[in-house]
């Protein structure tokens, strides 16, 4: 708001207030008089502008972002730890401890015959693409195989301040008082792991309630986040709702083009850059949309860095839109890109 009120302007304007017959010239009594407080008042311009800009929360930044946050009690999802699914060729203790790669991992639950629940001692998303062979930390007798099968509970790095500065200004934008729609987007979107809601009123005839969720990465949400937003919500909702909450379902977005490379870049490298685009699209505008358009994914790889030109653009196989069902969320599938 003050950035034309620069140092020059300021001492432009004192100086003009000095009657014209005096010497205002740089290096004269009054020029040097004036000049620190000129500099003092562009400070303050500058502070002024600071607080202005962290005063609202779409230019706020991340200290003052979540004291706005705060007000609203709203506050920064904490990192939290995945679990993951062990099998054994026996029954182990719980507490027992495993490493896979630079992990460790603790048991916490037992599930059935040889097979648990891990923690990951560390928080955040690290250990979620990690399945494999694991190595106790402590000897075990008897155990001859020890895995890491599949990812229950997606671990989350802390909040960033994009998806913390959404969640605020959806609560100012959208008001949510006795349990009307934006209570149950609210509602779904304060649970850590949550990365997309969408919420249908009246699912199943008067008093019912679905809510649709999405993970962190705005893919089909696994079935300890369900239970998770379920518990949550049932503790704050209105007596007499009938409320279920269900995982969005994925539809692929197979794109395959022909492209024409500017010189100096590889296949390889465009392909890579394209897929990061076309990810981003898709997780932005997760539940926003009801189909994925044609024009703008050929706008996306016309964009993407080395490509010159395209042709035979397809989505799915075919060159059109692609429709979304209302519970559907649209996710990366596979991406064929060929020289033309």
């Amino acid at each position: 708001m003050y950035e034309d009120v620069t140092y020059e302007v300021i001492l432009k304007r004192l100086l003009n207030r000095v009657p014209a017959e005096l010497d205002r010239r740089e290096g004269s009594i009054i020029y040097t008089a004036i000049a620190p407080a000129a500099a003092e008042l562009t400070i303050m311009y500058i502070e002024l502008d600071t607080v202005l800009k962290e005063a609202y929360a779409d230019t706020a930044d991340r200290e003052y972002l979540i004291r706005l946050g705060k007000e609203r009690r709203i506050t920064p999802k904490a990192a939290t730890y995945a679990e993951l699914k062990g099998e054994f060729n026996m029954d182990i203790p719980i507490g027992s401890r495993f490493s896979l790669d630079m992990l460790n991992y603790t048991v916490v639950e037992r599930i059935g015959e040889g097979i648990y629940r891990l923690r990951c001692e560390v928080a955040g998303t690290a250990p979620n693409s990690k399945l494999g062979s694991l190595v106790p930390v402590d000897y075990i007798s008897g155990l001859t195989r020890a895995e890491l099968t599949k990812l229950m509970l997606p671990g989350e790095d802390e909040e960033t301040d994009k998806s913390l500065r959404e969640r605020i200004l959806t609560k100012l934008q959208k008001p949510s008082t006795g349990g009307n729609r934006y209570d149950y987007y609210n509602w779904a979107m304060e649970c850590e792991g949550v990365g997309a809601a969408k919420v249908f009123p009246l699912s199943n005839g008067p008093g019912t309630v679905k809510v649709v969720i999405a993970d962190s990465n705005r893919a089909a949400a696994g079935t300890d986040l369900v239970n998770l937003v379920t518990a949550h919500i049932e503790g704050v909702r209105p007596i007499g709702a009938n409320v279920s909450v269900v995982s969005a379902r994925e539809k692929e977005i197979n794109v395959s083009a022909g492209i024409k490379l500017k010189n100096g870049l590889n296949l390889g490298t465009v392909q890579n850059l394209f897929e990061e685009a076309l990810t981003e699209y898709l997780q932005e505008n997760a539940f926003d949309v009801s189909y994925i358009s044609l024009a703008k994914i050929g706008n996306l790889l016309l964009n993407t860095a080395g490509v010159e030109d395209f042709s035979n653009l397809l989505i799915n196989g075919v060159a059109r839109n692609q429709e979304l069902q209302d519970e559907e969320i649209a996710v990366p599938g596979t991406i064929t890109l060929e020289v033309i």
